[in-house]
């Protein structure tokens, strides 16, 4: 359950209560009307909203995502085509919540008005907001687009006009990961409603979403896009495009959770795009690739030149390590599953297959516990027990009886699981099973930085959308992997991948040696740990690169080298922004250690202005310098709908006395009980006096 009360409309929308909330089996969000379509269609948007000005339905824009991807070896651009149109009489302004992966470095924005296009600019966040309001008041088309997470971005789209539409343009980089042998692609369709902890605050972060801001979420407003119930049918339809280059034909090509046409193109290359043109955004694309095994890469690197600089990344796989079973240290597992109710239905079933597996897999010298959680925390025992048949019924006997509801209190759990010691002799581990859905993700990273100890901490994201923002940077500061299970079908191969880094020494204390002292600069500046089936991935910049690197670590208890030239190199476009991104990424890291905040943001800023990068500090603004909303007309501010996951169910994450619902969905609702209640005891006293 996302356990927050939602604010009221700051536009000044007004709920219309109706008298089919009685049957309905929930409401829509605050101040909308809309019809049930048939399930499986994409309407695009059915939501109306009443302005307190005319006191007339004005209708939400339509939303259409269109996506092109062009990936080249271990390098991925993408161009996000969204289209605001506005199907009413009232001019309008739209704002849309998105997610994009969380290493997306968003590079450019264009505003497209007919044939005529409007090329973004980044400035720094406040000017750039400040410059769109004062184009939206002006009557002029703008466009705006946000950072809110590093996997969560805001477009906001002023002067959209009746019956037109404006369409807005983004493009991004990211690097595409490497496991296992496989090469996976993930694009993100959707936002799932978060679990908001905290005190109301008075409202300072200007979002339109449901949830209020808090004192642990003071920007929760900008991450709760309203939700459309399910009987409305899907909303805002994606079609996607990918032009594949992966180096060599490849043994298997396939999207993991939807179905794909694939056409051959000249030159090894593959055209991918959905068999039905299009979906609705309620879960993450995934295309999964994989390599003949003597094609499998062992090293790659790709260059870029610019700026009189030079670019690269470096991938580089370690081999498997030699079997050390009879040198291995006892483990001390502690599970951790996650039964909030955004985790109801699908969710939960895989994260219960998925636990029972790593149960099953733990040995006689081995300890454990599991921890369960949602708005309360408790442990199967008190302390981690021997992994004997009668310790593992019990646990196999709790987990079955596990079922999702309620809130998602991370934190408690977070913190009786990672105990802050060290623990020589043994290896503690710790597996975290969860969909993620929480706004409050510094004050988590805050406490994994607190209380690691020595432990590893594991994440395993569940479900159709998980936020994996929050799981992959909880794993990094735990010094341990995330792994994604989105569909029951998967639960098997992904937890035999992941008892394959449990149960094997990992590559530590990796550092990159440069030849001849060179002066490049690395992201990370730290290599984490690399675990089996994993890939060492570093972007340099460098006036030149050095003839030749030396990868060094310890690959369990041995000394692991090894040398690379750097000389043949494939040409990649975009790798500076990308360099640029993970530096921007590191710099922000630094904060959890103490770095003073106004440096933090200089240097951010600096190199966000300098590569052209959207960042918590940068915004990319596009303006239509001609005003063209005249002065005597309103201008509607709407928020437009996101579905709901793909497997979530509606009321287990929204429920009436959950505390998740809206505001004014509680009042509607609870109107509507009084009513049946009043009617109820007509009909009562009726019969009685008959």
């Amino acid at each position: 359950m996302i356990g927050s009360i939602a604010r009221a409309r700051r536009h000044g929308a007004r709920l219309i209560l109706l008298a089919s909330l009685i049957t309905a089996p929930a409401a829509t969000a605050a101040g909308a009307e809309s019809a049930p379509v048939p399930p499986g269609r994409v309407t695009e948007g059915a939501l109306f909203w009443r302005t307190p000005e005319s006191q007339a339905l004005v209708p939400a824009p339509l939303l259409g995502t269109d996506v092109h991807m062009v990936v080249t070896g271990i390098v991925g651009r993408a161009r996000v085509r969204q289209e605001f149109t506005n199907p009413g009489s009232a001019w309008t302004e739209g704002i849309y919540v998105f997610p994009l992966p969380e290493d997306a470095a968003v590079d450019h924005l264009r505003m497209r008005i007919g044939e005529r296009v409007i090329e973004g600019v980044i400035k720094e966040r406040a000017a750039a907001k400040a410059q769109y309001e004062g184009a939206k008041r002006a009557g002029q088309r703008a466009s705006l687009v946000e950072q809110e997470r590093p996997n969560i971005f805001t477009t906001s789209v002023a002067n959209v006009p009746p019956g037109a539409a404006i369409t807005v343009e983004i493009e991004y980089q990211h690097a595409i990961r490497y496991d296992s042998g496989q090469f996976r692609l993930r694009f993100p369709m959707v936002v799932g409603p978060r679990y908001i902890p905290g005190t109301p605050a008075p409202p300072s972060s200007g979002g339109e979403g449901w949830a209020p801001d808090t004192d642990q979420v003071p920007d929760a407003s900008r991450i709760t896009p309203p939700v459309a119930h399910p009987s409305r049918g899907p909303l805002n339809p994606v079609s996607l495009v990918i032009e594949l280059d992966p180096g060599a034909p490849p043994a298997r090509l396939e999207s993991s959770y939807h179905e794909i046409q694939t056409t051959p193109l000249a030159g090894g290359r593959y055209r991918i795009e959905l068999a039905r043109g299009t979906v609705p955004a309620d879960r993450d694309f995934e295309l999964v690739w994989q390599p003949h095994a003597e094609a499998a890469p062992l090293a790659n690197l790709f260059t870029e030149r610019k700026g009189g600089e030079t670019f690269a990344l470096l991938m580089v796989t370690p081999p498997a390590p030699d079997a050390l079973d009879g040198a291995r240290l006892p483990r001390e597992v502690i599970f951790v599953i996650d039964n909030s109710g955004s985790m109801h239905g699908a969710s939960i079933d895989q994260a219960k297959a998925a636990l029972k597996m790593a149960l099953g897999r733990l040995r006689p010298a081995d300890s454990f516990n599991v921890i369960r959680f949602n708005h309360t925390t408790d442990a199967l025992f008190s302390d981690a027990r021997a992994a004997t048949p009668q310790n593992l019924a019990l646990a196999d006997r709790y987990v079955s009886r596990l079922h999702a509801d309620g809130g998602t209190e991370m934190l408690p759990a977070l913190q009786l699981a990672l105990d802050g010691h060290e623990h020589p002799g043994r290896l503690r581990q710790v597996i975290f099973l969860t969909d993620g859905s929480v706004g409050n993700e510094a004050q988590l990273f805050a406490a994994i930085h607190e209380r690691l100890g020595d432990n590893r901490l594991f994440t395993v994201g569940i479900g159709s959308a998980p936020n994996s923002h929050f799981m992959r940077e909880a794993a990094r500061l735990g010094r341990g992997t995330f792994t994604y299970i989105g569909s029951v079908t998967e639960v098997k191969d992904k937890m035999i991948a992941l008892f394959g880094k449990l149960e094997s020494p990992a590559l530590t204390d990796v550092r990159l040696e440069l030849a001849g002292g060179s002066a490049v600069e690395t992201v990370p500046e730290r290599i984490p740990d690399v675990y089996l089936g994993e890939p060492v991935t570093v972007a340099l910049r460098a006036a030149a690169l050095p003839p030749r690197v030396v990868l060094r670590g310890r690959l369990g208890p041995d000394r692991w080298e090894r040398e690379l030239s750097l000389q043949a190199t494939d040409a990649a476009a975009g790798l500076s922004v990308h360099w640029a991104r993970g530096k921007i990424a590191g710099l922000l890291d630094t904060r959890r250690t103490g770095s003073p905040d106004d440096e933090i943001r200089r240097a951010v800023l600096e190199l966000a202005l300098a590569f052209h990068l959207v960042s918590p500090y940068t915004s990319l603004i596009a303006v239509d310098v001609t005003p063209v909303r005249p002065g005597s007309a309103d201008l509607h501010t709407l928020a437009l709908e996101t579905n709901l996951p793909h497997g979530w169910d509606y009321t287990a994450v929204f429920g009436l006395g959950q505390g998740a619902t809206a505001g004014p969905v509680h009042l509607a609702l609870g109107l509507a009980a009084l009513l049946l209640a009043g009617a109820l005891g007509v009909v009562a006293r009726r019969t009685t006096k008959a």
